[in-house]
């Protein structure tokens, strides 16, 4: 019998993936020990029965159904605004946890007094490791990242080398996988709906780090597998629109206009060959 207050609340957004959906949830069980949980699925207009089969091979599962896409942000705040678990566990739909990581990363969490969220070490399914964590994307860190530059100075590009994912504090995992404890998911607020799709994780955590004196960890003792945007990839031309848009986006709210006028210009110069880069393995969440 569940426990009325559970220790962890998982919430994963669905769209037209049932098959990896399954996978998900089935991993959940196997992964989560002896913790009390509860699992809030949300699924945003499927139409290949995912909220149907939920719904009969998963009747514990709480599902919360929209009947369009209403994006990965809004379908994340849906799922937190019904759970009820100290910590909160963002999962995509096309991770699969692996060797009992969701009992590992809760168990960091307790141990760690400043650990405010931690992330697992991704994996995509044909067993190579996934670059997931990344500093924040201030204009000189998109611009060296694009030019495929390390570092100039003090300045780094957005994304870290794989030898930098080591456990220890990052700035911005990805939100396929992250445990948050429900009092930093509380000081820092919902996600950002006017960025539904991109840089909706990378804006709460740059908030976590304003609003909190905690840290955010990468742990790779706890494993996953991602098969990294899943659903994401069906969107074509709204993709590199939204991807465009959104950086913009958390540009203009995060950094001053005077820093960002260049970049926003050269943004757009480069609109085609952004498209090409964003495609390949950066900021793709599954919705």
């Amino acid at each position: 019998m569940k426990s009325k207050s559970p220790v962890i609340s998982f919430i994963i957004p669905n769209w037209n993936h049932k098959q990896l959906l399954s996978e998900c949830i089935a991993s959940i069980y196997e992964t989560v020990g002896n913790l009390s949980n509860e699992i809030i699925v949300i699924d945003n207009g499927s139409t290949d029965g995912s909220y149907e089969y939920v719904k009969e091979c998963y009747p514990e599962v709480i599902l919360i159904q929209n009947k369009v896409n209403l994006g990965f942000a809004r379908a994340i705040n849906q799922g937190v605004g019904e759970s009820k678990g100290d910590y909160i566990f963002l999962l995509n739909n096309d991770v699969r946890l692996l060797e009992g990581s969701a009992e590992l990363l809760v168990r960091f969490l307790e141990k760690g007094h400043d650990a405010g969220a931690v992330a697992p070490a991704l994996y995509y399914p044909d067993g190579r490791f996934q670059v997931s964590c990344r500093r924040f994307p201030s204009p000189v860190s998109i611009l060296l990242e694009f030019f495929g530059i390390e570092k100039i100075g003090r300045f780094r590009k957005w994304k870290l080398n794989i030898y930098e994912h080591v456990e220890g504090v990052v700035m911005q995992p990805m939100a396929s996988a992250i445990l948050i404890r429900r009092e930093c998911w509380e000081a820092v607020g919902f996600m950002d709906e006017s960025l539904p799709i991109f840089f909706n994780d990378v804006d709460w955590c740059y908030r976590f780090y304003k609003n909190t004196d905690f840290k955010i960890y990468f742990y790779p003792e706890a494993k996953a597998i991602h098969h990294h945007g899943a659903s994401v990839s069906r969107m074509r031309t709204r993709k590199r629109l939204e991807f465009i848009c959104s950086l913009v986006k958390f540009q203009l709210k995060h950094f001053p206009v005077a820093n960002i006028s260049l970049f926003y210009l050269l943004l757009l110069h480069l609109f085609n060959h952004v498209y090409a880069w964003s495609s390949c393995n950066h900021y793709v969440d599954s919705f």
